[in-house]
């Protein structure tokens, strides 16, 4: 593991994909980041370069472009003549019950969010395979395990960047290439992505608690650079009981994550039909964090896990009451 790593950052502008390059920059990591937007990655590059980044440069482009991941991966190999890790953290959002939402913006979402990163992917396999060395880090989502209402397509393209992960390790180690594929899979942080996302719902959003601090998913990502043999890291304990859950009791922690659902993922506001930074970047705050609390709220955390755990058991007896 190179002690001043070459990393490559897709959705770096803001969120966790910004969060994780200045992580990296403190690691004195050589860094190629990549946004739709060239004035908030100039921003980010600048902080980069102030946390001790020993070389940044940035690529503007759309992911779900093939041609964006392979001037990235051109890039670095240009500037450094190697690529050590490669991180898949772009994506877009909308929110909207599945026959309302227009095909174009659902189709939009699959692009960026399944696409981009197989597009990512490929590029970085491309040299990867080549120098027998390497790691591709894929951020997907608790919803790509536990799917919630409103969400269909981001929760389809989640599930799809898991299947990635697990198709890429089958088809590595067929080759016998050492390289790494990890996916890492957050609950709900506290990024801007909310304020980003497009809303077909008449309702303002908001972060479905339970909200993590996005610092919790960037140790994971750090820790899959530093010990690549874990192929897949759920964040947050709770995050990982309800995979569990989610699996032995499917339906229950359906209908308790929809009830979930309604109860915390929206305001009372009214809120104007948006597709938010769907097909251009957000006017938005781009900031690490939205302002949704993270850390701050851990006793409600613990409320709502709680309310899951007993909402998913009261549905389980329920069918039994109705079996019986």
């Amino acid at each position: 593991m190179s002690a001043s790593p070459v990393v490559v950052i897709t959705g770096a502008s803001s969120g966790l994909g910004r969060g994780t390059a200045l992580e990296f920059a403190k690691r004195h990591a050589r860094l190629v980041l990549v946004a739709r937007g060239a004035t908030a990655l100039q921003d980010v590059a600048a902080e980069c370069t102030a946390k001790g980044a020993s070389d940044v440069v940035t690529v503007a482009g759309d992911t779900a472009d093939r041609e964006t991941s392979d001037r990235a991966v051109d890039t670095a190999i240009a500037r450094h003549g190697r690529l050590d890790v490669w991180i898949n953290a772009a994506a877009v959002s909308s929110y909207g019950v599945f026959w309302e939402q227009p095909p174009a913006e659902f189709e939009r979402i699959l692009d960026v969010d399944i696409h981009g990163y197989a597009n990512g992917s490929r590029s970085a396999l491309r040299v990867m395979l080549r120098q027998r060395s390497g790691t591709i880090i894929n951020v997907a989502s608790i919803l790509g395990e536990v799917p919630q209402p409103y969400t269909a397509a981001y929760s389809m393209s989640k599930a799809a960047v898991i299947a990635l992960g697990r198709s890429l390790r089958s088809e590595l180690s067929l080759a016998t290439s050492p390289v790494h594929v990890v996916t890492v899979l957050p609950p709900t942080l506290d990024t801007p992505i909310f304020q980003h996302a497009g809303n077909r719902t008449g309702r303002a959003l908001q972060a479905l608690p339970p909200v993590y601090p996005p610092t919790d998913a960037v140790k994971q990502i750090l820790a899959a650079w530093k010990r690549p043999g874990a192929p897949e890291r759920t964040v947050s304990g709770a995050g990982r009981a309800m995979v569990r859950q989610h699996r032995r009791h499917p339906q229950a922690v359906e209908a308790a994550i929809a009830r979930q659902t309604e109860i915390g993922q929206f305001r009372k506001a009214p809120a104007a039909p948006t597709s938010g930074n769907l097909d251009r970047p957000s006017g938005a705050p781009l900031g690490v964090t939205g302002g949704w609390g993270g850390r701050r709220k851990q006793a409600g955390r613990v409320l709502l896990l709680a309310a899951l755990t007993a909402g998913t058991a009261y549905a389980i007896r329920s069918r039994r009451d109705q079996r019986s």
